[in-house]
């Protein structure tokens, strides 16, 4: 097997996935969406709130992914790359319902950002030919 040599991303590309992202998307999806599902008339929404969100928030990242490349990559694999998402999300809303923490969210949000920035080089290549 060859080395793995770590690529590193342009400086956009992180201040975009440390700071604009995690910002941006846990308003939306926290403050947004979860709080309006866990505030919803309807049982079933409040309980399932975590999980619908998580599931929102990771199928967004599909449709995005899918978009942004213009159907190059297999579908297959934006959805399991959405599923990769789904799975810190609901972590992170699981958080946000215990603790009601914002900027808690964000951060957290961002260190797995940081995780998925390291990986990539590694992990995109394969994802990419299934």
């Amino acid at each position: 097997m060859p080395p793995i040599a770590f690529v590193a991303p342009p400086l956009e590309a992180v201040l975009r996935q440390l700071l604009l992202a995690p910002c941006v998307e846990e308003i939306l999806f926290r403050l947004g969406l979860q709080d309006l599902l866990a505030g919803s008339r309807a049982a079933a929404a409040r309980r399932h709130a975590v999980v619908l969100t998580a599931l929102a928030f990771g199928g967004a990242h599909a449709v995005a992914l899918i978009v942004a490349t213009r159907g190059a990559w297999p579908p297959a694999s934006a959805w399991l790359l959405a599923l990769s998402t789904a799975l810190p999300a609901w972590w992170i809303g699981r958080g946000y319902r215990r603790h009601r923490s914002l900027p808690r969210c964000i951060a957290w949000h961002a260190g797995f950002n940081a995780c998925w920035l390291l990986a990539a080089p590694t992990v995109l290549p394969l994802l990419s030919s299934s």
